[in-house]
């Protein structure tokens, strides 16, 4: 590609794969990094008592570490899991896991409507929203949640010069977190170029701090990229 043209993107080092565009490269900042915590035996010992009947997963890297250190204290649970990339890991150590309509916290709540008179287990980092624990403690719903990894902030990330430069096309924020430092590093700095929501989560997030969204994805990063890089044909 002859372009110098590019978009920016936030996901996590490991997270990140290059893809192919047409029309526009794509730069990845990461704005947090993910740090894997081990077998947390106080977890181990909760799931030996508790025997959770459904479990909810919110990402790809939180279903590798559940399979590597927790599934063999399950009674073979039911599996929901937040989108098509996180149900694919969870699909190489077994087959029963439902992805809901909406891939974001609002779909697994519609799924879980389903499940209310189970056990539920929440894995997923220190830096998940509330959305789900907020609903499922207003119905009272016999759950708990593990911090299975840690999302941490990244310093110094060069994130400011890039967006600013005049051939940066626009940025792609993929988690809440991710849009809570964007607005800390840009601040109150005047913005012209084209804001990208990988989801309503995230969208929402930006529009707390008065960003207008140009378009807000599906919670899948590759299609998300694709429609960027179409609309800069």
């Amino acid at each position: 590609m002859g372009t110098s043209n590019y978009i920016i993107t936030t996901r996590p080092e490991g997270k990140f794969k290059p893809m192919d565009t047409r029309c526009i490269s794509i730069k990845n900042v990461p704005l947090t990094k993910i740090v894997r915590n081990g077998p947390q035996e106080e977890i181990i010992q909760d799931m030996i008592q508790n025997r959770p009947g459904i479990i909810v997963i919110t990402s790809s890297v939180g279903a590798s570490e559940f399979f590597k250190y927790y599934y063999k204290y399950t009674d073979s649970p039911h599996i929901i899991a937040i989108g098509d990339k996180t149900a694919d890991e969870i699909k190489k150590y077994t087959g029963d896991v439902s992805v809901p309509a909406a891939r974001n916290s609002y779909g697994v709540i519609t799924m879980l409507e389903n499940y209310l008179n189970f056990r539920i287990a929440l894995f997923r980092s220190n830096e998940s929203n509330n959305i789900i624990n907020d609903w499922l403690k207003q119905r009272n719903a016999n759950f708990t949640e593990y911090h299975i990894y840690n999302v941490v902030k990244l310093e110094n990330n060069g994130i400011k010069e890039l967006f600013m430069d005049k051939d940066c096309r626009g940025i792609l924020l993929t988690s809440s977190m991710e849009a809570e430092i964007f607005h800390e590093v840009l601040g109150d700095a005047k913005i012209t170029k084209n804001i990208y929501a990988i989801g309503k989560v995230t969208e929402k997030t930006l529009q707390k701090y008065g960003y207008d969204v140009s378009f807000t994805g599906n919670s899948d990063f590759d299609s998300t990229i694709k429609y960027i890089d179409n609309e800069n044909c």
